[in-house]
C-alpha cells in the first residue's frame, strides 16, 4: 500500500490518483564517442630501436628505429575510400627522442635527451625505419666511465603532437652502449685468395680490415695494412714483406647499429666499420717450398688502439688470416691467373671477398654479454 492510499480506497480495489505526480521522464540517450556516420579512429605508434654496442663520451653514437602505426580504421570512412585518400587513422609528422640513462637506474628520471629523430607521416597499419647519429655530451653526474655501460631508449611523439588512441606504449625497451675510451682498435677480418697457392703465383689480394673501436682511426692517423710472408705463423725478423696499403680512415664501430653483434663477412651487406682493400696484382715469393702468408694491421705499431672493450681483452692485430704457400705442385696452373691463348700474356683473375673465405674470428677473447639484451 502506498502512503497516501486509504485503507478504505484499498478495500474497494482501487487507487486514489495525486493529481500532482508527473509522468515519468525518460533517460538521456548515451551516444558512443568514438562513433560517427563518418567513420573515426586514431593512430597509435609505437617505436623499438637498437644502438652501436661501443661509443664514447663526448663522441658520435649512431643509432635506428623502427616506428609503427599500429592504429586502423575500424570502420568504413567514405571520405577516405579513394586510393591514396588520408584516413583518420594516419598519423602525420613527428619526432622521436632518443635518450641515455644510467644501466643501474630503473626508472628514467635520470635520463639525458642526447637527440631527436624527425619522422614523416606515417600511414595506418606501417613501419619505417630511420637512422641518426648523436653526439654524447661529457659524462653526466651518475653515469658509467670508461669500462662500464649506459642504456638508451627511444619516445615517440614525445610532445604529444599527434593524438593517439594510446600513449603508454611509445618508449621503447632500452638498449645498453658500453662506454670507451675514444681510440680505434683494428683488425683484420677478411682475406680472400685461391685455395691453393704454389711459390711464385700471381695473385691479386683483397683484404678486410674492421675498426671495432669508439672512434674512427683517422683520429691517430693513416693505417698502414702489410700483406706479409713467414716461414712460421709469426710475424717477425725473417718475415718479408710482399705489398703494403694505405687506408686514411676506418669508421668506428659507433657508427654501426646492429640488433646482434657480427663479425667478419656474416652480413650481406659491409658494415660502415670495415674498410675493403682490393690490391694489385703481385707476385709471391718463388722460395722457400713453404711459408705462409698473411695480414698485419699497423705493422709497426704506429696507431694507439684500445687494450681492452669494457672488461674484455682485445687479442692483438699481429700476423693474422695466415694462408699457406707450397710445396709446389707438378703440372698445376699458376693460382690466380686466367692463362689466354693466342701468345697474350697471362692476366690475375681476382677473387673478391665472398663468404666462404678466410675471415677472421671476433676480437674478444670471451663472449662479450654486455651486448646482449
Amino acid at each position: 500500500m502506498l502512503p497516501w492510499e486509504s485503507r478504505r480506497d484499498r478495500r474497494k480495489g482501487r487507487a486514489r490518483r495525486r493529481p500532482e505526480l508527473a509522468s515519468l521522464e525518460r533517460l538521456e540517450g548515451r551516444e558512443l564517442m568514438a562513433y560517427t556516420p563518418l567513420g573515426y579512429s586514431l593512430p597509435d605508434l609505437t617505436v623499438q630501436g637498437f644502438t652501436a654496442p661501443t661509443a664514447a663520451w663526448g663522441s658520435p653514437l649512431t643509432v635506428t628505429v623502427d616506428v609503427k602505426n599500429t592504429g586502423s580504421s575500424t570502420l568504413i570512412e567514405p571520405l577516405a575510400l579513394q586510393p591514396g585518400a588520408t584516413s583518420t587513422a594516419d598519423a602525420g609528422p613527428t619526432q622521436v627522442a632518443v635518450f641515455a640513462a644510467p644501466q643501474n637506474s630503473r626508472s628514467n628520471r635520470n635520463a639525458v635527451q642526447i637527440g631527436v629523430i624527425n619522422i614523416p607521416g606515417i600511414n595506418q597499419n606501417d613501419v619505417q625505419q630511420f637512422t641518426g647519429t648523436f653526439q654524447l655530451p661529457s659524462r653526466p653526474p651518475g653515469f658509467a666511465k670508461q669500462g662500464g655501460a649506459i642504456n638508451v631508449f627511444f619516445q615517440v611523439n614525445p610532445a604529444r603532437n599527434i593524438l593517439e588512441s594510446d600513449y603508454t606504449n611509445n618508449i621503447s625497451q632500452r638498449s645498453p652502449v658500453l662506454i670507451s675510451a675514444p681510440l680505434p682498435k683494428l683488425a683484420a677480418v677478411g682475406f680472400a685468395l685461391p685455395p691453393t697457392l704454389q711459390p711464385g703465383d700471381t695473385i691479386q689480394p683483397n683484404i678486410q680490415v674492421a675498426n671495432f673501436g669508439s672512434v674512427d682511426s683517422s683520429t691517430q692517423g693513416p693505417v698502414t695494412v702489410a700483406l706479409v710472408a713467414s716461414v712460421d705463423r709469426k710475424f717477425g725478423p725473417g718475415s718479408s714483406v710482399i705489398a703494403l696499403y694505405n687506408l686514411d680512415n676506418i669508421a668506428g664501430i659507433d657508427t654501426v647499429p646492429s640488433k646482434n653483434q657480427a663479425f667478419g663477412q656474416e652480413t650481406i651487406n659491409t658494415p660502415n666499420n670495415v674498410a675493403t682493400i682490393i690490391g694489385n696484382a703481385v707476385t709471391l715469393p718463388d722460395r722457400p717450398r713453404n711459408y705462409f702468408i698473411g695480414v698485419v694491421v699497423d705493422p709497426t705499431n704506429s696507431i694507439k688502439q684500445l687494450g681492452k672493450i669494457g672488461r674484455h681483452k682485445v687479442r692483438t692485430s699481429g700476423f693474422s688470416l695466415i694462408h699457406p704457400v707450397g710445396p709446389p705442385i707438378n703440372n698445376l696452373p699458376p693460382a690466380g691467373v686466367v692463362v689466354a691463348g693466342n701468345g697474350t700474356a697471362n692476366q690475375p683473375f681476382p677473387f673478391p671477398l665472398t663468404p666462404g673465405t678466410t675471415v677472421g674470428n671476433p676480437i674478444f677473447t670471451d663472449p662479450p654479454t654486455i651486448f646482449k639484451d
